[in-house]
């Protein structure tokens, strides 16, 4: 900042202290007219737009316009303060009144507008920014000072509104303004028995109660508490039917008015078709209940419980003017009566075995989808517990029996960990039993064939999920191990599969491209439902977008240091690209032989009802 810039800033601060009274240059008869000092109010305070809830600015306030003569340039001022004088009943405090300065333009000087402190100690204590128009006002005091003329009236007219962090309720705020007359050459200086005061009442709506469908919301989360966001995604919802006072989901009910306020006041209607709900945790009211909508706390949270009855519920909220669109809940049984087996892998390893990372973490290799008497996912037992369990014939190969399998809710599928301790084989069978396989009253719909292999791994195999693609669609390359006998190996962490330098590929990628160069992979068994494409057997896979012209991809690796010597050798694989232009050409080739054919029918049809046409008038 320059130093004459400095003395500019300075020196307007010089004037504004005359102004405010804070410097003294004037001589001592001079004094403001007590009959000069007016102070008046809008009829029409505060009323326009301001609804309990809402933020207050100078566009709700009331005006109050200050007149004086100002006797002696610079010197004299008025001080404003704003004081509050009456609130209704149900306001626990007052908000602080503030003053937005909206015109100075009939003072017949040009004043100076400053925020002040503490206008009773003697001196108008000036605040350091300038007050412009349109300014809101921090403080609860400002200063009119006389301008550079004197002799001239001074008029000033502000805005007097409400800060907007204390709660407002609805109804009539009154705060009393009074203006005091500094002179600076007058011995104390503040003249309080020249001040005059004036009360300006600030009205606050009761605003709409009325509910608006654009702004209301109803919310669904699964748990005992809400977990969502208001007017997010609603929870995909399962739980147990078994009748308890325990919430089983609650629904976040948002009323809103039109302009999209927490006004809203109407009474809730809840009806489910299966279970109970109500508004207090522990508390089931019933099946159609109508709860009273708490405006202080801004929304309604319906709970749902269990009444022992399985099946899918149907729950319709509603207000007096807004419906919701029904929400679901599933209570599953406890009892499942069906257990569908899915095998993942067949070759497993000796130790825990799992299956692919995917979406749903570390699962099992095999899995099991549990269901009740009305199809719907059974997650746990009367018990609490899976309620499923696998079982090996060999122990001696497998080791599990009776162990439980965990519920994945990404999958909706129990998946079973199985632990191999030798090589061999072993059939799986799962069952509802934890404690005798012979005793379970449902068993799996088949049971699984596994082998438990130890042996090592000997060569590196590359490959593409399938032999062609068409432009721009995904695929994936897919990398795994084999033992000597060409048989894939289970999943497990292959460090240094392949040699430095990774994957090399010939030809180009779409989009996002690959990264080939990584010589460590762990594969897995892979399910469509997680991963995008099924293989029994273990790979790992590199997910990558075909090139847009037709065009072959060939990638190749060699085996690593983890492989024998007579595995570390170069390994390709050939994947071809539909040639989108070849296609559509062929497509319009296509398209012109049929209708050359359709025209050569035409022919022949017109011939023939000609000649049918002669035939029936001869």
């Amino acid at each position: 900042m320059s130093t004459k810039t400095n003395f500019k800033r300075i020196a307007l601060v010089a004037v504004a202290a005359l102004g405010m009274g804070v410097l003294s240059s004037a001589p001592s008869q001079a004094v403001i007219p007590a009959a000069s000092l007016s102070l008046t109010a809008s009829a029409t305070a505060g009323t326009a737009g301001l609804v309990a809830g809402t933020a207050s600015d100078s566009s709700t306030g009331a005006t109050v316009t200050v007149t004086f003569l100002g006797v002696t340039a610079v010197t004299d001022s008025v001080s404003l303060s704003i004081a509050p004088k009456s609130k209704p009943a149900a306001a626990a405090a007052y908000p602080q009144g503030l003053f937005t300065l909206v015109d100075t333009s009939s003072s017949t000087t040009v004043p100076t507008v400053q925020g002040v402190t503490d206008p009773g100690a003697g001196a108008n204590t000036l605040l350091t920014a300038y007050t412009t128009v349109g300014t809101v006002e921090s403080t609860t005091a400002v200063g009119i000072g006389v301008g550079a003329t004197g002799n001239r009236y001074v008029t000033a007219s502000f805005k007097v509104h409400m800060e907007s962090s204390t709660a407002r309720a609805a109804g009539s705020y009154v705060y009393t303004v009074t203006a005091t007359p500094f002179d600076a050459a007058v011995a104390g200086g503040i003249r309080t028995a020249s001040a005059v005061s004036v009360d300006v009442t600030i009205t606050v709506a009761a605003g709409s109660k009325v509910a608006s469908s654009a702004y209301s919301k109803a919310t669904l989360t699964q748990g005992s508490s809400f977990a969502g966001v208001i007017g997010g995604a609603d929870s995909v919802v399962s739980v147990v039917s078994t009748a308890a006072t325990t919430t089983r989901a609650v629904i976040r009910v948002d009323l809103r008015t039109s302009t999209n306020t927490q006004t809203a006041d109407e009474s809730v209607t809840v009806s489910t078709t299966i279970g109970s709900v109500g508004n207090s945790a522990g508390v089931a009211i019933g099946k159609n209940v109508t709860m009273n909508y708490p405006v202080a706390t801004g929304y309604l949270d319906v709970l749902v419980f269990s009444d022992g009855i399985a099946g899918t519920a149907t729950i319709n909220i509603s207000s007096t003017s807004v419906t919701f669109a029904p929400k679901t809940v599933t209570f599953y049984s406890t009892t499942a009566t069906k257990l569908a087996v899915i095998s993942g892998t067949t070759v497993l390893g000796t130790g825990a075995n799992t299956m692919t990372g995917g979406s749903a973490g570390t699962i099992g290799v095999i899995w099991v989808k549990a269901t009740d008497a009305n199809g719907n996912v059974v997650v746990a037992n009367a018990a609490g517990t899976s309620g499923v369990f696998a079982y090996s014939s060999s122990k001696t190969v497998v080791t599990d029996s009776g162990t439980a399998c965990a519920y994945n809710s990404v999958i909706g599928y129990h998946t079973c960990s199985l632990t191999g301790a030798l090589a061999g084989s072993a059939t799986i069978t799962v069952a509802n039993s934890s404690t005798n396989e012979n005793e379970a009253t449902v068993k799996g719909d088949k049971s699984v064939a596994v082998t438990v292999t130890n042996a090592n791994p000997a060569t590196l195999k590359l490959a593409f999920n399938k032999a062609s693609y068409a432009p721009g669609e995904k695929g994936y390359i897919l990398i795994s191990a084999l033992d000597s006998a060409g048989k894939a190996l289970p999943s497990a962490e292959r460090a240094n599969l392949l040699a430095a330098g990774g994957i090399t590929a010939t030809g180009s990628f779409s989009g996002t491209q690959p990264t080939l160069s990584a010589v460590t992979y762990t594969p897995a068994a892979r399910v469509a439902a997680v991963d995008g494409i099924n293989s029994t057997d273990a790979v790992a896979m590199i997910e990558f977008f075909a090139p847009y012209s037709g065009t072959s991809l060939k990638i190749t690796a060699t085996g690593g240091s983890l492989l024998p010597a007579a595995g570390q050798v170069e390994v390709s694989a050939t994947a071809t690209i539909a040639d989108s232009g070849a296609a559509a050409l062929a497509a319009v080739t296509a398209l012109a032989t049929t209708v050359a054919s359709l025209r050569t029918l035409i022919t022949t049809l017109t011939n023939l009802v000609l000649k049918i046409q002669k035939k029936v008038k001869a």
